[in-house]
């Protein structure tokens, strides 16, 4: 019947949309010389040492896990980061990439929803120390809320159900994040100039 090729059409018109509308989120890789950083260093060594995530064309508003405290660096956990405050305005000048990478809508809702649970479980979500130097050698150890940066990340990721990871979530280290099917790198370059290369990206 008519009515039903209809429908039929209203449902691939759909499919199509939602294939072809895309969003752009960002994946900030950094090395400063906080106690972690040093840490992953040593037993991994590589070029970054920190994971941030970005939903937006902005340097202003990173997800990740770090200390809390700028003095403290053993009160730390879910934080949202700013390359200008806090530890980012102690290390201007370190080596840092900025990736974007394209995601489908429904898959950028899932993120969201993901890093809006985590901050509903603030209290909870703390930095997993005790984990770094397994971690740093290749031995899984799954905790729900104690996590690494580069694990807050990749799980956020995973949760899109639409990115691939070229390991599991709870063995990601930073340097395994430009290593993501169609991942792309926007700047690579010191930290203090790259909020001015994000939003050039953005308005392409």
């Amino acid at each position: 019947m008519w009515y039903n090729r209809l429908w039929y059409s209203i449902i691939n018109i759909y499919e199509f949309r939602k294939e072809f509308i895309l969003k752009t989120i960002y994946i900030l890789l950094t090395r400063t010389g906080t106690l972690p950083a040093r840490i992953i260093h040593i037993f991994k060594g590589g070029t970054f040492t920190h994971t941030s995530l970005s939903l937006k064309p902005s340097t202003d508003c990173l997800y990740s896990y770090a200390r809390r405290k700028i003095k403290n660096p053993f009160k730390a956990g879910l934080i949202t980061e700013n390359i200008h405050t806090e530890v980012f305005a102690q290390y201007p000048d370190c080596h840092c990439a900025m990736y974007a990478l394209k995601v489908s809508d429904e898959a950028y809702e899932k993120m969201k929803e993901e890093i809006t649970f985590f901050f509903d479980n603030y209290k909870k979500a703390k930095y997993n120390f005790l984990g770094l130097i397994p971690l740093a050698i290749g031995i899984r150890i799954r905790r729900k809320f104690r996590l690494t940066c580069s694990q807050f990340v990749a799980i956020i990721l995973e949760k899109s159900r639409e990115i691939e990871l070229p390991k599991d979530p709870y063995l990601m280290l930073p340097n395994d994040f430009p290593h993501i099917c169609g991942i792309e790198l926007i700047y690579d370059g010191l930290l203090k100039d790259c909020v001015v290369s994000v939003p050039e990206y953005a308005s392409v």
